[in-house]
């Protein structure tokens, strides 16, 4: 069986995705056959690399309706945009203050020009281990630490829609006169919902990433980078665009955006009305669970539905996951040691979000009556200090190297990532020192059954040093 057989398999099968992308697969969303419609820069069809006709209004339609001053459409995902935008604020060398749960396309910016990371480390629930906002605080703190940064990166919403104060940031950032890019992947619903959080481009981000096939009902790979004040000039970001983005972009995935604009513009005041009614009835039913949970702050958005599981070993996210799946034919987003993400959007249909609360209030029932919490909880480690850095990425990565087991590891310095996908955090950077909280997390990620990456050797037994002495 072949890919295309596998995804018309998937198809088939029944299985409701509570995961991207945000159309959910649902009819009302429909593009005739697309081999029809793939062409390249022939007369009438514009150029995204030099729009002048269709494309260029598309941008400014998108521009007008996301408050920004310009709006750039994305065929290679938010990557693309995160190295241009990164590219565009920072010269090689430079000193780039980035929130630790940044995407690791931002890590690969920092590669890439051979920055040097300034770490915010955003505090984490106690009970989850999930990564809370970045406060005003830390960013003025740093950058009156590190007067030579330039450009500040945060992520918001975060993976499980955690969302930082962007606007009181905002304020320090420009104070310094630096420059504030946020994230927004994973908020680009925000713009287009009555109700919604106020989006980074209305709280005064300079630069703002935007996918718009995780939230919104889009292709895959769709997104869009905003330029939202003039402190880069469009032209600095054209530039980067002409580097990262492909020479041959996909006239199907551009389409892919106009339509999702269009269907906004003309049917999403009503959608998201009834969106948000639908999320507002899951959380009162939710609230009536007696051992699953709703983990909820007043700085999420309300789309992430992160249900956790508790601390009971006997009972995981992955068990969790796995149970929807086999029994009730649903997938999920995410499963992480003691909660899954379940990824809603305004693409949902009624029967979908029932299905997903009826599952869940039925295994809720079990798991009252059957799973009890243990005594010997495991101890959260994701929110121990960082690692040592003693290389940057870049040296660490083009330094001689060697592969060792784990436990020679420990001291050594790593040549390699390591993180859990998704959400594709690094908890290991090139350059810093391996030691034992890194290697409990790689454990830890093992024993859970989540997908680890980063590490060349897929069985996670071994990991790549750099050849020399071991540390200290």
């Amino acid at each position: 069986m072949n890919l295309y057989e596998t995804l018309q398999q998937y198809r088939d099968s029944g299985r409701y995705p509570m995961h991207m992308p945000g159309h959910k697969r649902n009819p009302m969303f429909y593009m005739e056959n697309p081999y029809s419609l793939d062409v390249t820069e022939v007369e009438g069809t514009d150029n995204l690399h030099h729009p002048a006709g269709v494309i260029r209004g598309l941008q400014e339609m998108i521009a007008f309706r996301c408050y920004a001053k310009d709006s750039f459409i994305l065929v290679n995902g938010s990557t693309c945009g995160i190295l241009a935008a990164v590219s565009a604020c920072c010269r090689q060398g430079d000193t780039i203050l980035m929130a630790r749960n940044c995407h690791r396309s931002v890590y690969h910016a920092v590669y890439l020009l051979q920055l040097k990371p300034v770490y915010l480390v955003p505090e984490q629930d106690k009970e989850t281990g999930i990564s809370l906002g970045i406060t005003s605080k830390e960013v003025a703190q740093a950058l009156e630490e590190n007067p030579q940064i330039q450009c500040v990166v945060l992520t918001s919403p975060t993976y499980e829609g955690v969302m930082s104060d962007v606007g009181a940031i905002a304020e320090k950032v420009h104070k310094k006169d630096a420059v504030l890019l946020v994230d927004e992947a994973h908020g680009a619903h925000l713009a287009w919902g009555d109700h919604m959080p106020a989006s980074a481009m209305e709280r005064g981000a300079d630069l703002v990433i935007e996918s718009f096939h995780k939230t919104l009902p889009a292709l895959t790979q769709t997104a869009v980078l905003h330029r939202c004040s003039e402190r880069i000039s469009k032209e600095s970001i054209c530039r980067y665009l002409d580097i990262y983005e492909t020479s041959s972009p996909s006239y199907i995935l551009m389409a892919s955006v106009a339509q999702c604009v269009d269907w906004l513009c003309r049917e999403g005041q009503n959608a998201f009305s009834r969106y948000e009614k639908r999320l507002g009835r899951f959380r009162e039913k939710a609230g009536k669970w007696k051992y699953l949970s709703l983990w909820e702050r007043e700085e999420k958005e309300p789309s992430k539905l992160v249900i956790c599981t508790g601390k009971s070993e006997k009972y995981t996210g992955t068990d969790l996951a796995e149970q929807l799946r086999s029994e009730y034919n649903i997938e999920v987003e995410m499963a992480a040691g003691n909660y899954v993400i379940a990824m809603t959007s305004v693409g949902d249909s009624s029967e979908g979000c029932k299905r997903l609360i009826t599952a869940l209030t039925e295994i809720d029932r079990e798991l009252a009556e059957s799973v009890l919490p243990t005594e010997n909880e495991k101890e959260n480690i994701a929110g121990r200090q960082l690692p040592a850095q003693l290389l940057s990425a870049y040296e660490a990565m083009n330094a001689p190297c060697e592969e060792v087991s784990l436990a020679a590891g420990q001291g050594r310095i790593s040549a390699e990532y390591a993180f859990v996908y998704p959400p594709g955090i690094p908890f290991l950077v090139p350059g810093e020192v391996i030691d034992k909280n890194v290697l409990a997390q790689i454990k830890q990620a093992k024993e859970k059954k989540l997908e680890l990456l980063g590490l060349l050797d897929e069985r996670a037994e071994k990991i790549r040093v750099v050849e020399g002495e071991k540390n200290g």
